[in-house]
């Protein structure tokens, strides 16, 4: 969990550098947040297996990690729409007219 949460930070990092130096395009930003709300609910459901039935209880903060990141990979856009949005950099194919 954390070499996934280590490489999340970094790709944040790196996504913040590029806006630093007013290089970074908008797939830039889906592909970051893509991967890190995924990362991050990855995360939080492996913790909950570990933590087995004490997962779900008030006893443990997992469950209620879990369903704010379940919001926020709602208004973050899901990965479909971040997927088409990297897919028309990629291929020039535009997903929305």
């Amino acid at each position: 969990m954390i070499t996934e949460i280590s490489k999340a930070q970094l790709l944040a990092l790196q996504v913040g550098r590029l806006k630093d130096q007013g290089r970074v395009d908008h797939t830039h930003v889906s592909m970051l947040k893509m991967n890190n709300v995924w990362v991050a609910l990855e995360t939080a459901r492996k913790a909950r297996d570990i933590l087995g039935a004490n997962g779900i209880v008030d006893d443990y903060c997992v469950m209620r990690h879990m369903n704010n990141l379940e919001s926020v990979s709602t208004y973050e856009g899901t990965h479909d729409i971040h997927k088409l949005v990297i897919g028309e950099r990629i291929t020039g194919i535009p997903a929305f007219e």
